[in-house]
C-alpha cells in the first residue's frame, strides 16, 4: 500500500513541476520553447491555455497536499519504542550493568588528590 501511494505522489510531483514550468511568466516560461516553438497558447489558444494551467496546478497542488496528509496518516512505525539514534543510545546504557567497586576503607588505603596541583609561574611573570 505504501508503495502505491509513492509511485502516485511521485507521478502527481512530476505532473505538478511540469504545469508550473509550462506556465508563461516575465520570461515566457517552458511553454514558449516547448516543441520547437509549439506553445501552450498556440496548443490550448491564448486564454484557455492560462486558465487551464492555473486550474490544474490548483488540482495539482491540492492533490499533493492530500497525498502527503494520506502517507504521514498511515505510516507505521512498527514500535512504540524511541526510534533516535539518542533514545536507542540512552536505552542500552540503561540496560547494561554499571560495574561495583566499593569505596575505600576508612582509615586506611590511599589517598587521592581531588585535583592535581597547579605548576609554580616562571620567574619574572605575575598570575592574571
Amino acid at each position: 500500500m505504501m508503495i502505491l501511494l509513492t509511485i502516485l505522489h511521485v507521478f502527481i510531483c512530476l505532473l505538478l513541476v511540469v504545469v508550473v514550468l509550462m506556465q508563461s511568466g516575465k520570461g515566457g516560461g517552458l511553454a514558449s520553447s516547448v516543441a520547437g516553438g509549439l506553445s501552450s497558447a498556440s496548443f490550448l489558444g491564448g486564454r484557455t491555455a492560462s486558465n487551464f494551467l492555473t486550474k490544474a496546478t490548483t488540482v495539482l497542488a491540492t492533490a499533493f497536499f492530500l497525498s502527503c496528509l494520506v502517507q504521514f496518516i498511515s505510516y507505521d512505525t512498527g514500535s512504540e519504542e524511541g526510534v533516535s539514534a539518542t533514545e536507542r543510545m540512552l536505552q542500552q546504557q540503561s540496560a547494561a550493568p554499571v560495574p561495583f567497586s566499593p569505596p575505600p576503607a576508612a582509615g586506611g588505603g590511599e589517598v587521592v588528590p581531588s585535583a592535581p596541583a597547579p605548576a609554580p609561574a616562571p620567574a619574572g611573570q605575575t598570575g592574571r
